[in-house]
């Protein structure tokens, strides 16, 4: 069994923290690239697939993160989850 990569060990810290939708809930898909801040501050690249709320206004997103096999939901914190622009004026 190989060991978790950092990028696994930091989409799981994020995915810990909410609930997550279940398969009936409204899910807007997209594809947001972003940049995720690891606690000392390093930016990782990845994608956001879909956006969900749910009745409290709690904001997630599933996130997948480079290196990494498959996406997780995470709670959409701004201060560490950067949307990148996707073009545009």
């Amino acid at each position: 069994m190989r060991d978790k990569s950092t990028a696994e060990h930091l989409l799981e810290e994020l995915a810990a923290e909410g609930p997550s939708p279940g398969p009936d809930d409204l899910i807007r898909h997209v594809y947001r690239p972003v940049t995720v801040s690891d606690p000392a501050g390093w930016p990782w690249p990845g994608i956001i697939t879909a956006w969900w709320t749910d009745h409290r206004g709690i904001t997630l997103c599933r996130l997948r993160l480079s290196g990494v096999p498959a996406p997780r939901w995470a709670v959409y914190d701004p201060d560490r989850i950067t949307l990148l622009v996707k073009g545009g004026c």
